[in-house]
């Protein structure tokens, strides 16, 4: 007979239940008449456990079933979710306060270069002339008169030179290393602004634990779940900060992975292995490609790939088969190895957004 803290922790949720619909198209018919609601259909939603769970009942739930597993606010053990994170303040705003990463993270990190990534959306709201990331450059060259501020305007407008002056229909993606205090200054630009006017898709993604500096690696400590569940292998772990919305397309791990939201919330849409693979091999044949299903490049981020592969996963789309779950601030979620998987901030407007993960075995 099962203790009152077991069944506690195993609420757990069959994978058929409703998460939300996604509305479908009307028919033509419906469009000649007049205006009628969408059909909907129902989305799969991953199996969860309410409250922190330990390693034996990890193994049990998540590994032996080989299914994605969301653990409540199982990610709040983490230091890093208390110690990394404060906000700006903001006159004359009716929060007074925007998101901001703390003056001890950036004490120990302001200076260390990380990888980035920044998508240049070709989209504008209608009467609005400019750039935003050519006016956050305009921003931190008149505004910020001391080092590093100079330095990141020349180095982002250097970076930012490789779009060239015309944007085509696509998003335009670009790799490139820079301080985290290009972060810092971002958040601190963005609080002035109206979400339209922010910089957007400005993301540290993938960057190693292990490159931090000590006391920030000691706050994100290897969880006893990735040590002990398993054989004890861990093969990799990163953390992704970036200006929502953030976006990691349609991929498979070699390994699992432990996932972990440590600010703000984030989307995941899945699929296992034969059934992820066949929606990747349909999107390459309708464009005519064969490329990879392991080895991905720039291509996934931009251009035609992404836009259908986005379409495909994210719209009215997507196979019936497909599960979601939102993954909010101190969650957790399993991915099994080998499950297709595409990852998205769960807002648009330019605030931060932060996660953690483990691939381990």
């Amino acid at each position: 007979m099962s203790s009152p803290t077991q069944l506690f922790h195993f609420q757990i949720f069959m994978m058929r239940n409703t998460l939300h619909h996604i509305p479908r198209s009307p028919s033509l018919r419906a469009r000649r008449g007049p205006l009628l609601p969408p059909a909907c259909r129902l989305i799969c939603a991953v199996r969860r456990v309410e409250g922190r769970i330990g390693v034996g009942d990890f193994r049990k739930e998540a590994l032996e079933k080989d299914e994605p597993l969301l653990i409540k606010e199982q990610a709040e053990a983490l230091p890093a979710m208390t110690k990394w994170f404060s906000s700006h303040p903001v006159p004359r705003t009716i929060s007074k306060t925007a998101p901001a990463l703390s003056d001890y993270f950036t004490h120990e990190f302001d200076v260390k270069t990380v990888p980035y990534e920044l998508t240049v959306p070709t989209w504008r709201p209608r009467g609005f002339d400019g750039d935003n990331i050519d006016r956050f450059i305009s921003w931190m060259a008149k505004t910020q008169t001391a080092w590093p501020h100079l330095y990141l305007s020349s180095h982002l407008h250097n970076v930012k030179q490789q779009l060239g002056h015309e944007y085509d229909e696509n998003h335009r993606f670009l790799l490139f290393e820079a301080p985290i205090s290009l972060m810092s200054a971002a958040l601190r630009y963005n609080a002035t602004k109206v979400s339209f006017q922010r910089v957007t898709q400005l993301y540290i993604a993938q960057a190693p634990i292990s490159d931090l500096p000590k006391a920030l690696q000691e706050d994100l400590a290897t969880p006893d779940i990735v040590l002990k569940a398993g054989k004890g292998d861990v093969y990799g772990s990163s953390i992704w900060l970036g200006l929502e919305p953030t976006y990691t397309p349609w991929h498979c791990d070699p390994n699992p992975n432990y996932f972990c939201q440590i600010y703000g919330k984030k989307v995941v849409r899945l699929l296992p292995p034969g059934l992820g693979k066949s929606l990747f091999r349909k999107v390459q044949a309708e464009l005519g490609q064969t490329g990879s299903s392991t080895i991905r490049g720039d291509e996934m981020m931009q251009g035609a790939e992404r836009t259908l592969l986005t379409e495909k996963v994210w719209t009215e789309e997507a196979p019936e088969e497909i599960m979601e779950v939102e993954v909010a601030q101190g969650d957790s979620l399993f991915i099994p190895k080998g499950w297709w998987h595409s990852v998205k901030s769960a807002d648009y407007k330019g605030d931060l957004n932060g996660s953690v993960n483990w691939w381990f075995r």
